[in-house]
């Protein structure tokens, strides 16, 4: 049996049982809350954020949870997972798709699992440390591309929370053959980890956002660095992802900035 093949299989169900929660939600009209000046929060996320914490803890009682609504959760045990209920929120409540439930596993520090599951497109990606990624079961792998002239960058749409956001657009754009925003960490990642794009940028982002999409991505071939080049470990901030071979490339292009 696979390292943690009981954690991988019921971290899918319980993102499909999300999923489907989701799914039911966006049909109607839904109360939002605005958390900040540019956050919202929906229903759909308070929602989905209880159904996932409720099922693992009935699977995984002694387990810690860390999740984007709910930071102050109980995690003292070297077992944690990490919960971003309903990534994409604002694309959710807008009607606009790219939304995911995104669910990561850490253990003694070390993330070691990542199922992200998209609801309107049936796409379940996966992957445990060691074994590869995959998409509805079948194996996924980075591009060969080995030119950032000819590649494919997300970049973030959180503008207003670095002032260098638009100078490193600015350059990006520039060197790359072109560059997509579609606001949702995981669909990002899971398009590098496929091979459809090449690269994405955050500027300013967190562990729940990137804790499950890292596993897949490594796990696919692709690299994951801060804009130093370091390994974030768990202190996801200002965060590069690509296939690996464009890498340095991109860095030197946003490093440009920060020494000007």
């Amino acid at each position: 049996m696979n390292k943690y093949a009981l954690e991988l299989e019921i971290a899918q169900k319980v993102a499909i049982g999300a999923g489907d929660l989701l799914l039911s939600l966006s049909q109607k009209d839904q109360h939002v809350v605005r958390k900040a000046t540019r956050e919202l929060v929906s229903e759909g996320d308070l929602g989905s954020e209880k159904f996932i914490i409720e099922q693992l803890q009935q699977f995984f009682p002694d387990d810690s949870i860390i999740s984007e609504e709910r930071q102050d959760l109980e995690t003292s045990s070297e077992r944690v997972w990490i919960l971003d209920p309903l990534d994409g929120s604002h694309n959710f409540i807008a009607g606009l798709p790219f939304w995911s439930v995104s669910i990561g596993f850490m253990v003694a520090g070390n993330l070691s699992l990542g199922v992200i599951f998209f609801p309107l497109e049936n796409e379940m990606f996966y992957a445990v440390s060691g074994q590869g990624a995959f998409c509805n079961d079948k194996i996924i792998s980075v591009s060969d591309n080995f030119e950032l002239s000819k590649s494919v960058v997300m970049y973030d749409n959180q503008f207003h929370l670095d002032h260098h956001s638009f100078q490193r657009y600015e350059s990006i754009t520039n060197a790359a053959f072109t560059t997509r925003i579609f606001g949702t960490a995981t669909k990002d990642l899971c398009l590098i980890a496929s091979g459809t794009v090449d690269a994405r940028i955050w500027n300013r982002t967190k562990l729940v956002d990137l804790a499950a999409g890292s596993v897949i991505l490594r796990e696919s071939g692709g690299e994951i660095t801060d804009f130093g080049g370091n390994d974030p470990e768990l202190d996801f901030r200002q965060v590069v992802a690509s296939n690996g071979h464009i890498h340095k490339e991109i860095l030197q292009e946003i490093n440009i900035i920060e020494n000007t």
